[in-house]
């Protein structure tokens, strides 16, 4: 289990997933963008576990430097882990890789992350964008007020 502090919340991401999330990393440069949903339980007092995220599907746009997620597909994935957890597993956000080696944000990730949490119904007052870059990676908290507590983190550290 991986875990870290970002601002007041305690983050756990499961090995397995933070594996799947890295199999996607673009060290070469024929790899296109590559990312999914988040999803986990929100724990209590300021815990979250990210215990599942989705792969890129068939249904994916991707290309060198752009990543755009099937919101269809994606909707079925939430919705099947939502049932079968018995509504313990729910949206937690979105992953993606960059060509970098400590990813930063672009504006387009900034304006998706927020047009989810302000556009959708969701089980939880916060979200996560999670980069996956090739020595690190970049995570944040969402709120609809905005993007709050940002952090990089150098897979080294875990």
């Amino acid at each position: 289990m991986i875990e870290f502090e970002l601002g007041c919340l305690s983050i756990k991401i499961s090995e397995e997933v933070f594996e799947k999330m890295k199999s996607f990393i673009q060290d070469e440069n024929h790899k296109a963008e590559a990312g999914g949903i988040l999803i986990g339980h929100y724990l209590e007092d300021n815990n979250y576990s990210i215990t599942d995220v989705s792969s890129p599907s068939e249904f994916d746009k991707s290309s060198r430097f752009n990543f755009t997620r099937s919101k269809k597909n994606a909707q079925k994935i939430i919705n099947k882990i939502f049932k079968d957890s018995k509504g313990k597993k729910i949206y937690l956000g979105e992953w993606h890789t960059h060509p970098e080696d400590f990813p930063t944000p672009s504006g387009l990730d900034k304006k998706s992350i927020l047009e989810q949490i302000r556009g959708n119904i969701l089980n939880s007052e916060i979200i996560f964008m999670l980069i996956i870059g090739r020595k690190g990676f970049y995570i944040s908290y969402v709120e609809k007020t905005g993007i709050k507590t940002e952090k990089n983190i150098k897979f080294e550290e875990f």
